[in-house]
């Protein structure tokens, strides 16, 4: 007895209890479109959305014409709670503002991450604003700005898993670089690099550097398996992403030492710690670029 909810702000029924509300088969987009429109009307609400599995959810707000909101078709292994997580996350999209389109979004995406779980299982907000900007296609390749790549950091931590975090110019990758990019990575379960961009570089370096410019520096970097962030900064060290990003591990070479890392009082400050990786003897850009000249 649908009567009850008159006059809600939204009702969100599934494909199958829309059907029966109204006495009406669903299947085609003219049939769900009568559907919600007879809920909408009968009940006097603001708004009605109706679930429909793959399809994603059908939006229909008074005044205005039905819009299909779609979802991402998603492996599913148990679609306990996805219901509840719909509702959860619309009651978080209309709390925080957003309008219906973009807070049922939202919801469609809360959704799927729950039934890629078995039971009933929270879904971290930070997986959440991940896979949004994922379809949003704001996340390509590995490339990231320092805000995308804390909230993936949170949400790796947020699973048990150590963020790690190493920064350099990468100008010409060779064998030193790789030996130091993989077992930095083996210290956790994400690798983050800091990458100077060009400006910062020559202020280092010499009007002559980079050798490369960023987008393809960062482009080689983000094809290394062990790498799963690249992070541009202009400023000449990293302390800024080390700040915000918060890494659990910070990894400088063994030409350092642990007061001359940048960033160590930080990391240390909140529990986490500097390792100092082995260099790789007679590997460096410099070298490179030295040989290639004599030549």
């Amino acid at each position: 007895d649908y009567t009850k909810y008159r006059g809600a702000t939204c009702i969100t029924p599934n494909r199958t209890e829309a059907e029966k509300a109204t006495g009406l088969a669903a299947g085609s987009e003219e049939q769900n479109n009568t559907i919600a429109r007879k809920l909408l009307v009968e009940l006097d609400l603001e708004t009605i959305v109706v679930t429909l599995d793959r399809q994603g959810a059908l939006l229909l707000e008074r005044g205005s014409e039905p819009i299909i909101v779609p979802t991402v078709a998603r492996q599913v292994y148990d679609v306990t709670g996805a219901g509840d997580m719909v509702l959860a996350g619309l009651a978080a999209g209309v709390g925080c503002g957003l309008d219906w389109p973009n807070t049922v979004a939202f919801a469609n995406v809360a959704a799927g991450l729950e039934v890629e779980v078995f039971g009933v299982e929270p879904i971290p907000l930070a997986r959440i604003r991940h896979e949004v900007l994922k379809q949003a296609g704001r996340l390509q390749g590995k490339l990231r700005t320092s805000e995308q790549a804390r909230l993936e950091a949170d949400m790796v931590r947020k699973t048990g898993g150590k963020v790690v975090f190493t920064n350099g110019c990468f100008d010409i990758i060779h064998a030193g670089h790789i030996s130091m990019l993989e077992r930095s990575a083996a210290h956790g379960a994400m690798l983050v690099v800091g990458l100077n961009d060009d400006d910062s570089i020559r202020r280092l370096k010499g009007d002559d550097r980079p050798v490369n410019e960023l987008d393809d520096r960062a482009r080689v970097l983000g094809a290394l398996a062990c790498v799963d962030a690249v992070v541009p900064f202009g400023e000449d060290t990293p302390i800024r992403l080390i700040e915000e990003i918060r890494p659990d591990v910070l990894v400088k070479g063994a030409d350092y030492t642990r007061e001359q890392v940048v960033g160590y009082e930080i990391v240390e400050s909140y529990g986490g710690r500097v390792e100092l990786i082995d260099l790789v003897e007679g590997k460096s850009t410099t070298g490179t670029i030295e040989r290639m000249k004599a030549k």
